[in-house]
């Protein structure tokens, strides 16, 4: 594997969104590497929902039971207002797929993939960051330098990352699924599109002695958005939409320490100020909280790449487009592409390049439709005569946050007396 120099795809970027194309590919019987310049998967829960939708792209994979337990299982949301609950909505009447949404640490997710990935004899390398590629033929010449960490400094030592080896690799199709921060997309020199207003979110993790019922939460006052996602008994994850704040694009890069320094974190993510969050902007019970376990700020800028496709290098994942964390809408959208991209490319493996140029166009289209339409929810919903006017002053919001994409958002929000036009799904998994 690591003295390859030629494969027929080449994935950039070891989160969820590439290491499960990795894994289409390679179960599809495709030459496929995969590198991240990173030293290994994410380390802390970085919590995540996967939508039903996703749990059947995990099955058709195989893997569902296994990420299933270890998960768990949300079966409903309710939703308050500043002061009390108002509705909830159940995904358990969902009568197709999965009758529920899963709660899990992606560090566990990535952990299942990459073992996934290693079963299938494909090995992450680590380390590897594509510095940059250059049209070959039909192919690309791409360069990959291998990174390690070296002391420096004698009085104060600190640790710094130095190149000690460029690789070059030959692929017919690059997807870079390298992240918010994509070193490739400024290669390509792609100009990122805005869609919608930014924002800033705080989370923290807790220990509590609440039991979650197998229920998220969520509530909507004055603008601002707050969710409270369990991650298994005793353990609760709450996110605050919060402004105020000015936060570097390095806060989007996940956490690939073992333990987080609680000297270096700033005074809003401290134990006083998340005590006066709760009391202000959290109108359930939590329960007695006995530790908090992780705290992070992070800034979210939604934003799109008007063609995911470049030449032979298709954009997967928040490399391609970015929204706001609630719901997980980002991440299980990038799962569910990324199985479309990687079909799109085994069933067009035989064809010349003009073809699958035109079949991941057609698909890239589909998913820049879909963006836009979840962006702009206001636009392709319309609420009922029996819909709670609060409800349906907030439904954006609301549907945003929402652990579900395409049928079962639609599910969702009907139990909210509300309709939403969205999309059919790709011919690539027809």
């Amino acid at each position: 594997m690591f003295g390859k120099k030629r494969v027929e795809t080449l994935v950039v970027g070891a989160g969820p969104c590439g290491m499960l194309a990795a894994l289409v590919l390679a179960d599809g019987g495709e030459d496929v590497m995969i590198v991240d310049s990173a030293p290994r998967t994410c380390t802390n829960s970085n919590a995540t929902i996967l939508h039903p939708e996703t749990l059947v792209t995990l099955q058709r994979l195989g893997i569902a039971d296994r990420v299933i337990a270890a998960g768990y299982a949300i079966h409903q949301l309710s939703i308050y207002d500043d002061l009390c609950h108002r509705q909830s909505v159940h995904l358990n009447l969902h009568p197709h797929g999965f009758p529920f949404a899963l709660s899990i640490p992606q560090s566990e997710l990535e952990a299942i993939l990459e073992d996934e990935l290693t079963q299938s004899g494909v090995h992450v390398l680590w380390n590897h960051r594509v510095s940059e590629y250059e049209p070959d033929g039909s192919s690309l010449h791409i360069t990959a330098d291998r990174y390690s960490d070296r002391g420096t400094g004698y009085a104060i030592s600190h640790m710094e990352r130095v190149i000690v080896k460029s690789i070059h690799l030959q692929a017919k199709t690059l997807i870079a699924a390298d992240g918010y921060n994509s070193i490739l997309r400024r290669v390509a020199g792609r100009d990122i599109q805005k869609l919608g207003e930014d924002q800033y979110f705080v989370s923290f993790e807790f220990e509590t002695d609440r039991d979650p019922s197998h229920t998220c939460f969520l509530s909507v006052s004055k603008g601002l958005t707050t969710a409270q996602q369990p991650l298994e008994n005793g353990i609760a994850r709450l996110q605050f939409q919060y402004k105020g704040l000015t936060l570097p694009s390095r806060n989007r890069e996940k956490e690939r320490a073992f333990f987080q320094d609680k000297a270096e974190l700033p005074d809003y993510l401290d134990e006083t100020h998340f005590n006066q969050l709760v009391k202000e902007r959290v109108p359930w019970n939590i329960g007695y909280v006995s530790k908090l376990r992780y705290r992070a700020a992070v800034p979210y800028e939604k934003r799109y790449l008007k063609t995911p496709r470049s030449g032979n290098v298709f954009f997967l994942g928040d490399s391609a487009r970015s929204f706001s964390p609630l719901g997980s809408l980002s991440l299980n959208l990038g799962i569910q592409e990324a199985e479309q991209v990687a079909q799109v490319i085994l069933q067009t493996e035989e064809d010349e390049p003009r073809i699958r140029h035109q079949r991941l166009d057609e698909l890239g289209n589909q998913m820049v439709s879909n963006w836009k339409r979840l962006a702009n929810l206001a636009g392709v919903t319309i609420p009922g005569d029996s819909t709670d006017p609060w409800v349906a002053k907030n439904r954006v919001r609301i549907l945003r946050s929402l652990p579900a994409t395409s049928e079962t958002l639609q599910e969702l929000a009907r139990q909210l007396h509300i309709s939403i036009e969205l999309p059919k799904r790709h011919p690539a998994l027809v």
